[in-house]
């Protein structure tokens, strides 16, 4: 990455993740947990890249957020997938998709917090990162100011 960036650690994460994992404890769970990882990649993505410590931090964030219901070569498939989708499709085209995704299985806020603190432990949140998950939350109906209020609450200083 080239931008200096607040680099909070995993372990950041780990102190939330009693309260993420009770907002995730949803119907098709495994579902939400594939399209927030999506979410999560497309924001490490909105820089043009997503590196191998993104793609690390990712990969633990799930284990540790999933307690291991997505093992660490299941979450790299996902990457994978979400990968191919964005190559294929382009980036306005998947942030729409997840969106309309998420909203479909009705769990967007609590799948773009995950996002928000996946993108917040792979080095801080940067403007470019806050809007894609705000498209994210735009085709998933979630409402601008709840959004911000996400990001906030993960750290973020962008908004």
């Amino acid at each position: 990455m080239a931008h200096a960036k607040k680099a909070p650690k995993l372990s950041d994460l780990s102190k939330y993740a009693d309260e993420i994992r009770s907002d995730l404890a949803v119907p098709r769970q495994n579902d939400v947990f594939r399209t927030a990882t999506e979410a999560a990649f497309l924001a490490a993505n909105a820089d043009g890249t997503v590196d191998a410590d993104e793609r690390k931090t990712i990969v633990e964030a799930v284990g540790l957020l999933s307690t291991g219901a997505v093992i660490e070569w299941e979450a790299e498939t996902l990457l994978e997938e979400s990968a191919a989708r964005l190559e294929k499709d382009g980036a306005e085209a998947r942030h729409a998709a997840v969106g309309a995704e998420l909203k479909e299985l009705g769990q967007p806020e609590a799948a773009l917090l995950f996002a928000a603190f996946v993108a917040q432990a792979s080095g801080g949140i940067d403007k470019a990162e806050a809007e894609v998950l705000h498209a994210i939350a735009k085709s998933a109906g979630v409402a601008k100011n709840k959004v911000t209020a996400l990001l906030k609450r993960v750290g973020s200083t962008a908004e």
